[in-house]
């Protein structure tokens, strides 16, 4: 029997997990989009490489283990060296199912493609500041924090079939993908995710309103506290602003409802195709054919504006 004790914690990591997408989107909404070394697709046998595949490093990764966690997942795993230093194997409690169909399932090709071809393009602006190393270090950053947040679907699949493991083996038992996808999804925590994500997207990196915030002698800790509440009123009006105009006229460091566009047709449906096809498998059959891990099963071309419901 699988023990979820571990997750029992999984709100608080996605919440963490979403200030860290807030946090590398916004730092590459900083570096223009339309540079060479952006424009190689994803191409895992191709012998030429591109700056993303040379600086992500994932031999060197992978020698110290990182891979070796259920929770990593390599955008090159062909190319993996087999390891042969004298580092032990890493102990992780035993979560997921141990199929090795399971165990291959890789979401990096597609979310590689789109990052490039849907995400970039959205939040950069065209051009060339010939920054190109913190460019490709931005990307790096983006799409490691991505691809963790979104295989994190195997997790989460592997808690909801234990929770109802009749009624997903039914719906797969019958090939019905449409089913599965319903019976896993919860519109309300998916509303949850997108305010969160907007909130965040629209309080990180702004400067406080120092024209607001009283002056504080030392060792005053009445005037400290006055400070501690104007700044957290700040956030509650930014926050506010956000939800009600959208952040495009904000003068914050990320435009809110790209981050939350970007979640909403990216990054949940894409979690929610991991979670169908590890169903599939967990429940013996294999997922359909627009479940593949090398697309998503609604594709997305651009971004669309819309706010939550």
């Amino acid at each position: 029997m699988i023990s979820f004790t571990r997750w029992a914690g999984f709100p608080d990591w996605a919440y963490r997990r979403g200030a860290v997408l807030v946090r590398t989107d916004r730092k590459r909404t900083s570096c223009p989009f339309w540079i060479s070394c952006l424009l190689e697709r994803y191409n895992e046998s191709s012998d030429q490489c591109s700056f993303n595949r040379n600086l992500i490093q994932e031999a060197l990764h992978s020698i110290v283990r990182r891979y070796e966690s259920p929770e990593e997942h390599a955008f090159f795993p062909s190319r993996l060296p087999k390891r042969s230093n004298s580092l032990s194997e890493l102990d992780y409690p035993n979560l997921l199912s141990n199929d090795s169909a399971i165990n291959k399932l890789n979401w990096n090709k597609v979310l590689y493609d789109k990052y490039l071809s849907v995400i970039v393009p959205a939040i950069a602006d065209k051009g060339d500041d010939e920054q190109h190393g913190s460019t490709v270090l931005a990307d790096i950053a983006a799409l490691q924090a991505l691809s963790k947040r979104i295989h994190f679907g195997k997790f989460v699949a592997e808690s909801k079939y234990q929770s109802n493991p009749n009624g997903f083996q039914k719906l797969v038992d019958e090939g019905d993908a449409d089913g599965v996808m319903a019976l896993l999804t919860n519109e309300e925590v998916e509303k949850q995710v997108l305010t969160r994500a907007r909130l965040k997207a629209s309080t990180y990196g702004r400067e406080p309103l120092m024209s607001s915030l009283p002056q504080v002698e030392r060792g005053d800790s009445d005037q400290s506290t006055a400070v501690i509440a104007a700044a957290a009123a700040a956030a509650v009006v930014a926050a506010v602003e956000a939800m009600q105009t959208g952040g495009s006229a904000m003068k914050g460091k990320v435009d809110p409802s790209i981050i939350e566009s970007i979640y909403r047709q990216l990054i949940i449906p894409m979690t929610k195709d991991v979670e169908v096809a590890y169903l599939f498998l967990r429940c013996g059959r294999e997922p359909p054919a627009e479940f593949a891990s090398d697309r998503m099963s609604v594709d997305v071309t651009h971004l669309s504006s819309g706010k939550i419901a």
